[in-house]
């Protein structure tokens, strides 16, 4: 029965997941050469443009950044696209991109982004930057502090499915303690196992101070949970949790991005 309950959770739950791909910065201009697309800040230094458009006829059109009151490439910095090419942009038909910053620039340091032309020094299309922007960070939760030994130094939401606990240790001896997480700000025989740094979902064994990294499963994301915890299913029984707070700030996975890890830079 806890198995049944805990199956409809997590269908549920994977059913009402929203797409996210990180704080919103708004539409792209529509000027020239059909550019369009939704464009995100991931984090502080990385763009994310949902559903790309450009007819590849520009003679040199290329992705930009910049802080001047007027969007020109002079002074601007050119970004490299999803691939890691410094050359011309081609076409693209409601692509997803994923585009990074330079090394020690951030969003904070950028006041718009754009599709330009540098043979007729034309923008194709462009959106804005808010001096403001608060765009999307880990955030740190409360330490495990809990039974059974159970402890951690503060929580890492690193992204939307990431979860880092550092310096965490568990004394092993219950018989079927497990990461779990669920509605709510406690946890209930109806939650979720969430597998282990090794990917399993077994009982766990004992953790010295050992920094580790879970990823949650499937579409399951921080926003469709309330508190992470380690639990005993066999005996019902919390050893200690931490309350996630809703609607945090954090970047969505790379999972949730469409992007493969080797191609992040």
């Amino acid at each position: 029965m806890k198995l049944i309950c805990a199956v409809i959770l997590l269908c549920e739950v994977v059913t009402a997941a929203r797409e996210y791909y990180g704080a919103p910065l708004g539409p792209l201009s529509s000027l020239h050469h059909g550019v369009s697309g939704d464009v995100y800040a991931v984090d502080s230094r990385t763009l994310f443009i949902k559903n790309f458009n450009y007819d590849g006829e520009g003679p040199a059109a290329y992705f930009y950044v910049g802080n001047t009151k007027r969007i020109q490439n002079q002074g601007a910095i050119r970004l490299r696209d999803e691939r890691g090419s410094s050359g011309v942009i081609r076409r693209y038909r409601n692509k997803d991109i994923t585009l990074s910053l330079p090394e020690g620039k951030t969003l904070r340091d950028i006041k718009w982004f754009s599709v330009w032309c540098d043979e007729f020094a034309v923008n194709f299309g462009d959106v804005s930057i808010q001096r403001n922007f608060e765009f999307p960070r880990p955030y740190k939760l409360a330490p495990l502090r809990g039974v059974h030994a159970v402890s951690s130094d503060n929580i890492v939401v690193v992204d939307a499915q990431t979860i880092l606990i550092p310096n965490f240790s568990y004394d092993g001896e219950a018989p079927d303690g497990k990461f779990w997480v669920g509605r709510g700000d406690k946890p209930t025989p109806n939650g979720i196992r969430i597998p282990d740094e090794n990917g399993r979902v077994t009982p766990l064994q004992r953790y010295d101070r050992k920094t580790i990294v879970l990823t949650l499963p499937g579409d399951l994301t921080i926003f469709d949970i309330g508190h992470f915890g380690i639990w005993c299913e066999a005996f019902t029984v919390d050893f200690g949790h931490v309350k996630i707070p809703s609607n945090i700030n954090v970047p969505p996975s790379l999972k949730m991005l469409g992007v493969s890890p080797q191609l992040w830079y």
